[in-house]
């Protein structure tokens, strides 16, 4: 049997979408809009000046390049990374391919930044996109959240936009050059009433390159 899957676009022929998009559209719009789902990710889209912007911001604790300014929620996300390896059982394990990046897929609320989503289709790369996951962990003069998470995206390219069909909602999708995921380790205890901060982790992966790195 054919395989039906395609590394390029991150879709496969299981998934029912328009144009691939594997989440489930109508319930993510009813759980909006009805106030019941709250988001924990937010997206920025940087870059150099006269970039993508959306006009909201929040305050949060902010994670190196990863602030609240110019975000939006994020309703969902979706992308994988992969290599080819030889089975498990086989005791000289090795990777006879390279590896490879789906497609991220986003679905925001409708905003501003959507048309120029749409532009980008045809004006090439977004310098910087930037996912990141939020959680309530701070103590302070003001209860906000702070990112534990942030996956940065470099040279972006859009490849999909459907501001059309989910009615409040939109939904894209880009590729990649380069991916740099950091990680805050948070300390499940109380010291004088905060959470103490254990430590990050940061791998960083250049496809074109085919190198990647980790720090901390």
């Amino acid at each position: 049997m054919a395989e039906s899957r395609h590394y390029i676009s991150g879709a496969d022929g299981s998934i029912p979408g328009i144009g691939g998009c594997p989440f489930d559209m109508d319930r993510l719009q009813r759980d909006y809009v009805s106030g019941g789902l709250t988001p924990t990710k937010i997206i920025n889209f940087g870059g150099k000046e006269g970039g993508l912007e959306t006009d909201i911001s929040m305050e949060l604790t902010p994670l190196d390049a990863c602030t609240g300014e110019q975000i939006l929620d994020v309703l969902g996300c979706s992308g994988f990374y992969e290599t080819s390896t030889l089975n498990f059982r086989i005791s000289n394990l090795h990777k006879p391919g390279s590896a490879r990046a789906s497609d991220v897929w986003v679905a925001i609320p409708d905003n501003i930044v959507v048309p120029k989503l749409v532009q980008k289709l045809h004006q090439g790369a977004i310098d910087k996109i930037r996912i990141s996951s939020l959680a309530y962990l701070d103590k302070g003069a003001k209860d906000q959240p702070r990112i534990v998470q942030s996956a940065e995206y470099t040279t972006c390219f859009v490849k999909f936009v459907d501001p059309l069909s989910y009615g409040l909602l939109s939904v894209f999708s880009f590729s990649f050059v380069k991916v740099k995921i950091t990680q805050v380790d948070i300390k499940q205890i109380s010291e004088s009433g905060t959470n103490g901060e254990s430590g990050r982790y940061v791998y960083e992966f250049d496809y074109n390159q085919a190198s990647g790195g980790t720090g901390a």
